[in-house]
């Protein structure tokens, strides 16, 4: 009897393991830059020293600017596709929607 209900849960759930499609490249891509500005833009501190500050500045100057500009090809190429438009948003982190270099 063990054995059986160790088998059940196992033939509901492997079909989905295998059905899901990998991401388009362009998406992943958005989703590692994204990730790392929201990271980074979450470790600048002003009270660290001035080249720790000057070094998390040009990093995240980097994946953010990258991360915003690749949101906004992406919202306008997968406009027609739910699944991945839901994914993109949810990585759009405030981070990536609103960063401006100063």
């Amino acid at each position: 009897m063990r054995k059986f209900l160790l088998i059940v849960p196992i033939c509901f759930v492997l079909p989905f393991a295998f059905s899901a499609q990998p991401l388009p490249q362009d998406v992943s891509r958005f989703i590692h830059n994204a990730e790392a500005c929201e990271h980074l833009a979450g470790e600048f501190d002003g009270e660290l020293p001035k080249r720790q500050q000057d070094d998390l500045l040009k990093n995240i100057h980097q994946y953010c600017k990258v991360a915003q500009n690749q949101l906004r090809i992406l919202e306008v190429k997968y406009q027609g596709n739910a699944k991945v438009m839901k994914v993109i948003k949810s990585h759009a982190n405030d981070a990536v929607s609103s960063y401006e270099r100063e």
